[in-house]
């Protein structure tokens, strides 16, 4: 499928304060290590706003972890899996209506949390500190409520036959085409933030449709 605004290809899994912030980590972690963190601790910010169960949306099968924070840190273990193998230079937070649009046959969006990722050297060596820079994510009010949740992903274009690897056993999750389509023509950006660290970059826009501005 496509994203509603980058148009990249993308995929999901089911089963089958603009203060700047200085991270240090107390362990060696890769620049994608870091990446993934800063984009799960955005995840967690979402989470506890809009009370949304991980394990219940997701369709967790029951043999995995129901615990929100060990989910996490399950998705943390792919995407950066995913970050290292140069699998990915996306991910997409989205909340849309609940009913198909019959006109566009997609799910309107309400929000949109958008990560464009750019992760040249995918270093295995210690990385410097790690630079945030527009806070934790700030959603609208109400934006959440009766609404659907859309976790994707961008795949590399280059990865086409590498990311069909992204599946158990070497993943914690098989990571397959989400089916359905939104539609995020009528979001307004309003917010942007990001990350550096070393030459990896992470840019996040915030996006959400006029009602809930």
């Amino acid at each position: 499928m496509s994203s509603p605004i980058s148009g990249s290809q993308t995929e999901t899994y089911t089963y089958t304060r603009e203060t700047v912030e200085t991270m240090v980590f107390p362990r060696v972690i890769t620049q994608s290590d870091q990446i993934a963190h800063y984009f799960t601790d955005d995840l967690e910010e979402f989470l506890r706003v809009t009370n949304i169960n991980l394990a219940h949306t997701l369709q967790i099968p029951t043999e995995y972890p129901q615990d929100t924070k060990d989910i996490v840190m399950m998705l943390y273990d792919d995407l950066s899996h995913m970050l290292r193998d140069g699998l990915i230079t996306g991910i997409h937070l989205l909340l849309s209506e609940l009913e198909l649009d019959p006109n566009s046959h997609a799910y309107p969006l309400r929000y949109h949390a958008m990560y464009v990722i750019n992760n040249p050297e995918r270093s295995l060596k210690p990385p410097g500190a790690a630079r945030r820079f527009g806070g934790a994510l700030a959603l609208p009010k109400d934006v959440w409520r009766n609404t659907r949740f859309a976790l994707l992903i961008d795949w590399n274009p280059s990865a086409n036959e590498r990311r069909r690897q992204a599946r158990r056993p070497e993943y914690w999750f098989d990571w397959v085409p989400e089916r359905a389509r939104f539609d995020g023509t009528t979001l307004i950006r309003y917010r942007e933030g990001g990350m550096t660290v070393d030459s990896a970059t992470v840019t996040r826009h915030e996006a959400a449709s006029p009602g809930y501005q």
